[in-house]
């Protein structure tokens, strides 16, 4: 009967190890520039492309790395196109650059 006692405690401590040491798997901090580029994102362009980029009033912008450059988003968040306003008297040239090269990183 002690045998089984033991033995359960073995097992317990195996189980309680196994499942409390893994490495834990970090989520990569968010660069702030990329906090700045959401916050821009949030404030400026959700309300049309939605709340993941999946696109709403205007075409979503999950994938839109693949489809255009920097620089081309650059152009289009600057003078508009296609319906869309303009944001050169909203936004600085600076911010207009973070979510355009934010942007670019969307590409799956």
């Amino acid at each position: 009967m002690k045998a089984i006692g033991y033995l359960m405690i073995g097992a317990l401590f195996l189980l309680v190890t196994a499942c409390g040491s893994g490495a834990t798997e970090e989520q990569p901090e968010v660069a702030d520039a990329d906090k700045s580029a959401m916050k821009l994102y949030k404030n400026n362009c959700m309300s049309c492309h939605g709340n993941d980029l999946s696109g709403r009033v205007g075409p979503g912008l999950q994938q839109v790395g693949s489809k255009m450059t920097e620089e081309k988003l650059v152009e289009i968040i600057t003078v508009g196109a296609n319906g869309m306003p303009g944001y050169e008297n909203v936004l600085s040239a600076e911010e207009i650059g973070q979510l355009a090269k934010w942007l670019s990183e969307k590409k799956e």
